[in-house]
């Protein structure tokens, strides 16, 4: 499942396990944001051949020091550059590699001593835009009660060959593999 932040204009992905994934659209108690019940997956291959790489965590958990020390190092020395007008200055430190780096780099942990709590998650990211095939989807997540809307919607845009699967993320395991293997009754699989 991906989305989109317009601040750093790249565009997120989540590895999250199919059985996790109702986590995704459930609200956060004390939390002003809400997750919406739309998605779409794609494959990790497809999803890296088209330039998403893996987000790289920074512990900041007290005592530890996990890739903050030479990140730190890279940004100092830029920051060196762009004050060096001899070393070519804010020109030159606008193309500096740690900037082609920066946007995959998320802090992990708390100061304070407490540890990160979903450690199951992987994040990727492209920067930009992410340019897809309607072949290349290979399921779209949605609320049940719009499956039908969906689908319709799906016709109109691939006239030929298979849809990919629609799957409600508040669903039960067992029943979003019984939609993936698109078996037309699946019985009493559990939500």
């Amino acid at each position: 499942m991906g989305w989109t932040t317009a601040s750093q204009r790249t565009v997120c992905f989540t590895e999250t396990p199919l059985e996790h994934a109702w986590m995704m659209c459930e609200k956060i108690p004390n939390r002003t944001m809400s997750f919406s019940g739309y998605g779409l997956a794609f494959t990790r291959t497809f999803a890296r051949r088209r330039g998403a790489n893996p987000v790289w965590y920074l512990d900041i958990t007290l005592g530890h020091d996990w890739l903050t020390g030479p990140i730190n190092n890279m940004v100092d020395a830029v920051r060196e550059i762009a004050r060096d007008p001899s070393e070519g200055g804010e020109d030159a430190a606008a193309d500096a590699d740690i900037l082609r780096l920066t946007p995959f780099i998320e802090q992990m942990g708390n100061p304070s001593g407490t540890r990160k709590e979903f450690w199951w998650e992987r994040e990727w990211r492209h920067v930009g835009h992410f340019r897809f095939q309607f072949a290349d989807l290979v399921v779209v997540f949605a609320p049940e009660e719009e499956h039908d809307e969906f689908e319709e919607h799906l016709r109109e845009i691939k006239t030929r060959g298979r849809l990919p699967s629609l799957v409600d993320a508040s669903w039960g395991l067992e029943r979003m593999i019984a939609a993936l293997a698109r078996v037309p009754e699946p019985g009493p699989f559990p939500d």
